[in-house]
């Protein structure tokens, strides 16, 4: 280490003999952070939070084309925040729905961007559905 002349000089080199240790520090912290984030991993939703429970607007069924296609909304206030996020986040994917009868189908989701809050479902007939229906619905799996 060099000599300083000056008082100013001298708490230059202070400073600089103390950035070693601070990046030695700083690289350990950022290098273990990961670490423990991975540790402390919140415990995993349970099943229901994954499903959102939703109502059939409108159901229309095209006996030629062996398609229905379902225009709905969420059952329950408290998900409508969730059922908007998995419009937009999802639209155009496959989705399974659950309606009365206990079978998961399959159907591809898709946000109609004209009417806030609804989707539609696309799925092969026959279709246990009818207007007010009321199914579950959760990302394929």
């Amino acid at each position: 280490m060099k000599t300083a002349k000056d008082p100013e000089d001298t708490e230059i080199l202070k400073r600089r003999s103390w950035m070693p240790t601070i990046s030695i520090l700083c690289t350990a912290v950022l290098l273990i952070l990961p670490a423990l984030a991975g540790a402390q991993a919140p415990p995993s939703a349970p099943a229901d939070a994954e499903r959102i429970a939703c109502r059939a607007l409108e159901v229309h069924t095209d006996d030629e084309l062996k398609v229905t296609v379902v225009v709905f909304h969420q059952r329950n206030e408290g998900q409508r925040l969730q059922l908007a996020a998995l419009l937009r986040e999802h639209s155009r994917a496959m989705v399974e729905v659950q309606a009365g009868d206990g079978t998961w189908r399959r159907a591809r989701l898709r946000r109609l961007k004209s009417c806030f809050g609804r989707g539609l479902l696309i799925l092969p007939t026959p279709a246990p559905f009818s207007e007010r229906a009321e199914f579950l619905l959760r990302l394929a799996q």
